[in-house]
């Protein structure tokens, strides 16, 4: 009867340690492994010379916009808007910058190994959390 206990302890232990290697693997994919990195570069300024007085004249003038973005994750967002405030700016007349990796019209990625090196380089990192948010925010559109 003894060895009986004994077996169904070790069972016991090794179930437990399997079930906190799961816990700490789902915990690690979900949090900080990142499965996917998306790049985004930004290219040299070109004068426009449209007049403008600030950078939402400009935004407006060449009808750039983020509403096809509108209801994504919300990293989603701050990226975006990180690459349109660097890539479009006022200074008496609208600039805009080459952006490589995102097509703001259509909001389509491009997969991008590397920038030039005249390219300003904006990385967004995909980690299971945001993956998840990502495929929510992808049904919703269905």
């Amino acid at each position: 009867m003894e060895k009986r206990g004994g077996v169904l302890m070790v069972i016991g232990i090794v179930f437990a340690v399997l079930i906190l290697i799961a816990a700490g693997a789902g915990i690690y994919f979900y949090n900080y492994h990142v499965f996917k990195e998306v790049r985004v570069c930004i290219g040299e300024s070109e004068n426009t010379y449209v007049p403008c007085v600030a950078r939402e004249d400009c935004l407006e003038m060449f009808n750039i916009s983020l509403d096809v973005l509108v209801d994504s994750p919300e990293f989603v967002m701050e990226t975006a808007g990180d690459v349109l405030d660097k890539a479009v700016y006022c200074e008496d007349t609208c600039f805009v910058r080459m952006v490589r990796g995102i097509n703001f019209v259509s909001g389509e990625l491009e997969v991008l190994e590397s920038c030039e090196g005249n390219e300003e380089e904006v990385v967004m990192e995909v980690r299971g959390k945001e993956g998840l948010e990502i495929l929510d925010w992808m049904k919703s559109l269905e």
